[in-house]
């Protein structure tokens, strides 16, 4: 039952925040309470990790979202950045596996990978930058071979990254869309 509410939650804050809607961080934070739960219960203890710091961001999201009236604009992030953040994902891969190996979590690397991308992912979704969804569309296709991985596959969670894994996408594209009518708009006014 909590990994169907989860995928609920899920999908609700997915099309929000492919709407570009700060309403997102609600079903945001509904959602990580309950995949925080559902992670313990499956050893994951990265993901739970994960959900407790997802938990926090959604709050900050709420309220960096809200620092413009819902206005922050869309930004692209420099070569330099994606360097800096490509390189953030392996050190913290590593560090993570580490610590990890060490528990009975059954997927110790996948696990890993996938907490330290989310992290970054995260970042860059509450900070508007189109990176988010480039990454977002990695790890949701990470996601679903760790949830079809486990010993006890987790069948909603799997599909519901599926859905996310095309929600990226569409989000992507939407933003980038934003973007070249601010850049536009930014343009007009010079």
């Amino acid at each position: 039952m909590v990994e169907i509410i989860t995928t609920i939650m899920g999908l609700i804050q997915g099309g929000l925040v492919w709407a570009n809607k700060r309403s997102n961080w609600i079903f945001y934070c509904l959602q990580y309470i309950f995949l925080g739960i559902f992670s313990f219960t499956a050893h994951l203890y990265g993901d739970v990790t994960n959900s407790i710091f997802y938990f926090c961001v959604g709050i900050t999201g709420w309220i960096f979202w809200n620092k413009n009236k819902g206005d922050t604009p869309i930004r692209k992030c420099k070569k330099k950045e994606r360097i800096g953040y490509s390189v953030i994902i392996v050190v913290s891969t590593i560090i993570v596996y580490y610590f990890l190996k060490k528990t009975d979590d059954p997927l110790p690397l996948l696990d890993a990978l996938t907490t330290t991308t989310s992290y970054i992912a995260t970042f860059y979704m509450v900070t508007k930058k189109t990176d988010a969804w480039i990454l977002w569309f990695i790890n949701d296709v990470l996601y679903v071979i760790e949830y079809w991985l486990l010993p006890e596959q987790a069948l909603y969670l799997m599909i519901l990254n599926i859905i996310w894994t095309f929600m990226a996408v569409g989000s992507y594209i939407t933003w980038n869309k934003i973007y070249r009518k601010q850049e536009e708009q930014k343009n007009e006014t010079i």
